[in-house]
């Protein structure tokens, strides 16, 4: 399985150039990023492939319509090939007859061609390396064809699943284990639904407790940014930074390097780490363009919104034309996933550096379209957050360990908090694109009287480095014996603070009955000796 995942998807490939880089660092500057896919491996496994996309709710993915262009891809190729040894053959035959000596006076044929047999056996084979060239460009300009509709067909195959997965939607998700003991009830209800069970107390929602602590202000985020955009006030503000503190200190601590990244990718790169940058409408218009059925582009017109934000600069919109878009324009990032990963797009990394464990912390920009009417009360699902994400880049055989480590440290970070919440792998409906094996955390939230997303964690395999060239020089086994090849790495991903959806489980799991709120031991020493919070607690 783990060859499967290897060869599925893409390979970069493109121009080089030289730059400086680190020590140990081969880098590949390219402009845009052209993905090559193993369409070898596509073709021999598409029943497999097929059924996986079928599992992972993927209708948009045909492997054997990739197989099928394969076959016609080779075929082209074959022919070019054969078409320039034959020109190959007639320079050769044209420089042999130039090099021939003049015939003798008596024309022995021995000694040569006579003047007028010479230019005529040369004029035939220019007239054939003329029609041979034109045939060739012919091949070649179908041969460009073929690679674009290959390149857009196996581009919609998403990685393979490991064999463990639950199959079907999130109804079908596994419960792993729960943690904690939520204000000392031996058992918290897995459904949500007997929340009674959990105390007598009142519990109230998130929303009311923040307006009454003052620490969030909705109103002034919607009269600046529109709906579900909101202002920290006061604590409210102390404890988001408390929060990527504590965060960012337990990852430097168990290994990872902080970084702040960028907000915002270009779309070649968000798209190469399996998220969608394109409108449906463009989805459908670039399967027009592909040669798909009209039916199907207006399937996909009504299909899934991208929940992604493009950023356009004004001087460069004026320049486009009406409904036009960039070449490669700029969204906004939906996680730090993104730049962490792409900061090492088409580089070639020494063996010692592995596993390199990243940490990341960014605004995060989501649509959340089709989401209206979805948990839309408070700040549980907004537009822009702050969050702290995890990645690793391993070595291929070390990837499974590493999602370990990931979900190990989730475990310790959210017990420290004093939270209730349990681990779920989730089922192939909710993979994405990229994912080869994902587990969710969700925290008891007794306002809500449920259990609500906290966390995630994925392991990619090589479907993010193959399409964003992030290989490492490896030990390789060959009939020589044991030598080094370059090899694409695992990308592993890991949420350790979406902070507006801890502070909910904060908020309800720590409230008092009079409204104040006890801040977790963890994040006090960022919270300015501000140990409960009330109304105006910053400046009592």
């Amino acid at each position: 399985m783990l060859r499967h995942c290897q060869n599925l998807t893409a390979l970069c490939r493109g121009r080089l150039c030289t730059a400086r880089v680190p020590a140990g660092v081969t880098v590949q500057v390219r402009t845009l990023i052209q993905p090559s896919f193993d369409y070898r491996f596509i073709s021999d496994n598409a029943d497999q492939l097929h059924e996986n996309a079928l599992a992972r709710n993927v209708r948009d993915s045909h492997p054997h319509r990739v197989a099928k262009l394969y076959d016609e891809y080779r075929s082209l190729l074959t022919s070019i090939n054969e078409s320039r040894s034959s020109l190959n053959s007639i320079s050769k035959e044209l420089g042999e007859l130039a090099s021939r000596k003049r015939p003798t006076q008596n024309n022995d044929p021995a000694s040569g061609l006579d003047k007028i047999g010479k230019e005529k056996a040369m004029d035939n084979l220019r007239d054939n390396a003329r029609i041979i060239k034109a045939t060739v460009q012919g091949y070649e300009a179908r041969l460009s064809t073929v690679e674009s509709h290959l390149r857009y067909e196996a581009a919609k195959i998403p990685n393979l699943t490991h064999p463990d997965t639950p199959v079907g939607d999130e109804t079908q998700a596994r419960t792993v284990r729960i943690h904690g003991s939520l204000h000392e009830v031996g058992k918290v209800p897995s459904d949500g639904v007997n929340a009674g069970d959990l105390s007598d107390q009142d519990f109230k929602d998130h929303y009311d407790l923040a307006l009454n602590l003052g620490i969030i202000d909705m109103e002034a985020g919607a009269q600046v940014a529109g709906s579900r955009f909101h202002y920290w006030r006061g604590a409210g503000a102390l404890l988001e930074l408390a929060l990527v503190q504590y965060a960012m200190t337990r990852a430097v601590s168990a290994g990872f390097t902080p970084h702040i990244t960028p907000d915002v990718a270009r779309s070649s790169v968000v798209d190469a780490c399996g998220f969608r940058p394109r409108s449906s409408a463009e989805e459908a218009r670039l399967h027009t363009e592909m040669g798909g059925s009209d039916a199907l582009a207006g399937s996909q017109a009504q299909g899934e919104s991208s929940q992604i934000y493009r950023v356009t600069p004004v001087a460069e919109e004026s320049r486009l034309e009406e409904g036009a878009a960039a070449a490669d324009p700029l969204c906004l990032v939906g996680t730090a996933e993104i730049p962490l990963v792409a900061m090492k797009q088409q580089q070639i990394l020494d063996k010692g550096v592995l596993p390199m464990s990243l940490a990341g912390l960014s605004h995060c920009f989501r649509a959340e379209a089709g989401a209206r009417g979805r948990d839309t009360r408070g700040i549980y699902r907004l537009h822009q957050f702050t969050k702290v994400e995890l990645v690793i880049l391993s070595r291929p055989e070390c990837s499974d360990q590493e999602l370990t480590r990931l979900l190990d440290f989730q475990t310790q970070l959210y017990a420290d908090l004093g939270l209730t919440f349990r681990v779920l792998q989730m089922p192939t409906h909710e993979l994405g694109a990229s994912a080869y094996q994902k587990f969710d955390m969700e925290a008891w939230m007794p306002g809500r009287k449920a259990w609500g997303e906290i966390s995630s964690a994925s392991n990619c395999t090589d479907y993010q480095s193959r399409r964003l060239g992030i290989r490492a020089r490896l030990p390789v086994s060959h009939k020589g014996g044991v030598g080094q090849a370059p090899q694409f790495v695992h990308t592993l991903n890991a949420t350790a603070v979406a902070v507006p959806r801890l502070v909910v489980a904060i908020l309800e799991s720590f409230q008092r009955p009079n409204g104040h709120v006890v801040v977790p031991e963890v994040l006090r020493p960022w919270m300015m000796g501000i140990h409960v919070l009330a109304p105006d607690s910053l400046h009592k």
